[in-house]
């Protein structure tokens, strides 16, 4: 994760901690699982999992078994056990205080409960902050809710994923930038293709400078 200063950060929801519980998680669930195995599963390149099986077995977190010539066996250790509960639980406690501030910002910038059942609102980016967004609006009852983004396809949290050309933008009745960064050229994206400005809704301040990094997005 790239802060706005430049340096590296990997303190936000998709960090190497969260990396690292991946792994973890994975090697508890199924021993016998190739590296390449695992990368697919966690969604990190192999020079990456090699890189943290190493860093954890010699940290004593897993126990590395060879089963042939090519094929290695991984075993969580009670040290490593003991990692993922923290992990986990440190994981939860940093989700649970970003949602308490997105729905903070979602209160701050939108009036829910004007938000009528027929009502559908676009979150513009299959991000982190995306995914929060989400939660918070269901949370607050709102039941259409859609996913706009032009550099991701496929589906986010079970949802299809409509890019900006394909949908009719008349039919939102707020379109909410989920973007971390460059919030002003997305914004400025929505408006020239169509959709109203007194529509758009950002949670996040205009200038980069001040995004708080646990929002930006990871590179």
């Amino acid at each position: 994760m790239k802060r706005a200063n430049g340096k590296n950060d990997d303190d936000g929801l998709e960090g190497a901690a969260f990396r690292e519980l991946r792994l973890l998680e994975e090697v508890d669930a199924t021993a016998d699982l190739s590296q390449r195995t695992i990368a697919g599963n966690v969604g990190i390149a192999l020079g990456v999992v090699n890189v943290l099986v190493k860093s954890m077995v010699k940290r004593g977190y897993i126990r590395a078994t060879r089963l042939s010539w090519k094929r290695w066996a991984y075993f969580l250790t009670p040290a490593g056990v003991s990692r993922k509960v923290q992990l986990t639980a440190n994981y939860v406690d940093r989700f649970m205080d970003h949602y308490r501030r997105v729905r903070a910002l979602v209160s701050e910038t939108i009036d829910v409960d004007s938000i009528e059942s027929h009502h559908v609102v676009a979150i513009y980016g299959a991000t982190d902050l995306g995914e929060l967004i989400y939660l918070v609006l269901k949370d607050a009852g709102v039941e259409r809710i859609e996913f706009l983004d032009d550099s991701r396809t496929g589906h986010f949290l079970g949802m299809p994923i409509h890019s900006l050309e394909s949908v009719d933008k008349a039919q939102y009745v707020k379109v909410m930038v989920a973007y971390p960064n460059d919030v002003i050229e997305h914004r400025e994206r929505l408006i020239a293709i169509g959709v109203a400005e007194q529509k758009i809704t950002s949670l996040l301040d205009q200038s980069e400078l001040i995004v708080p990094h646990e929002f930006q997005e990871i590179e």
